[in-house]
């Protein structure tokens, strides 16, 4: 009785040690070939190094790369489980992680990157605004969602003290009307701020939005763009997911480092033409900076667009568990 007794301790002891290691790796045919998503834009440019070695970013791991023109297939196929991995707004992270998506986020991969740019002088920076028209690409988009909220922590209306114009919601084409004259007023992102000061001897950036962000949030940088992880796939790869993110922090340091190489990159993966891309990078706050390392920034963000719009970011603030 004593010799059983003593084999069952043994053995409930081994399925406790058992327990405590970590999460193993599920073995796959060499190498694991991961799907990874971007958007054309800035949203893109960090990644580019990844298609490097024809996307072999280890002996074990190949990146096959997809780019896409906007964030609705993205969506689908993260819902579907198709994608490992996606860069995107932060803010449609957010939202659609709140309708189920399964999916971690796992670093913000760039801050913003937002100016109000005028052509005429007359605007020289927020206190000129009141009575003004801003041209805006699209409603409920990124620049929409800052405009509004900055208008209103600066206590102006929209739509009483200040315009919105949507009518225009291409920012490549808003870019070319700024630069020919036909728009004064402007709120874009990069890189179509630095096609518009290149192309306009007139045109001035009037305001910083990051600045201004930080001076009514109290917080210095909003993350406009994160990268977003599969769930399962982070919990069957934990060891693929540390060397693509090492991986990723790399892209983003030789981008930075190499505007010029990186443009290339950035034109031939289909991401934007070298010409726009090339000048813009400088000033596109590319970064990299784990998930739990952002937290306190990014949740900041998303209290703020919630306390606006609760819809903006799916209807809640996301919970402390959704960071890798």
């Amino acid at each position: 009785m004593k010799h059983k007794i003593s084999l069952v301790i043994v053995a409930l002891l081994a399925m406790v040690a058992l327990g405590a290691q970590p999460v193993a790796e599920i073995p796959v045919d060499s190498p694991l070939e991961v799907q990874f998503a971007v958007m054309a834009g800035p949203t893109g440019f960090s990644s580019v190094a990844l298609n490097e070695n024809g996307g072999r970013i280890t002996d074990d791991i190949q990146i096959a790369m997809q780019v896409f023109p906007s964030p609705n297939e993205v969506v689908a196929r993260l819902a579907n489980g198709e994608l490992d991995f996606a860069c995107l707004p932060s803010n449609l992270a957010a939202n659609i992680y709140n309708k189920g998506v399964k999916i971690k986020l796992a670093a913000v991969i760039g801050n913003g990157m937002l100016s109000v740019v005028s052509c005429d002088g007359s605007v020289q920076g927020v206190d000129d605004l009141l009575g003004e028209t801003v041209h805006v690409p699209g409603a409920g988009s990124t620049p929409d969602q800052m405009a509004q909220l900055l208008l209103k922590e600066a206590g102006l209306a929209v739509g009483k003290d200040v315009i919105l114009d949507y009518s225009v919601a291409s920012p490549a084409q808003l870019a070319q009307l700024t630069i020919a004259g036909k728009v004064s007023l402007v709120m874009l992102p990069q890189p179509f701020v630095s096609m518009i000061l290149n192309g306009s001897k007139k045109a001035k950036e009037v305001v910083d939005v990051q600045a201004l962000y930080g001076e009514l949030s109290g917080v210095a940088n909003y993350p406009m763009s994160v990268m977003v992880v599969n769930e399962q796939f982070a919990k069957n790869h934990p060891r693929a997911l540390e060397q693509i993110l090492e991986a990723y922090e790399d892209s983003v340091a030789w981008v930075n480092a190499e505007p010029q190489a990186a443009g290339k990159a950035i034109e031939e993966a289909g991401i934007m033409k070298a010409a726009l891309a090339t000048p813009a990078i400088p000033s596109c706050n590319l970064v990299f900076v784990p998930s739990q390392e952002a937290m306190d920034e990014v949740q900041a963000y998303y209290r703020f667009l919630y306390s606006f719009n609760p819809a903006a970011i799916g209807g809640a603030v996301p919970a402390n568990n959704w960071y890798l």
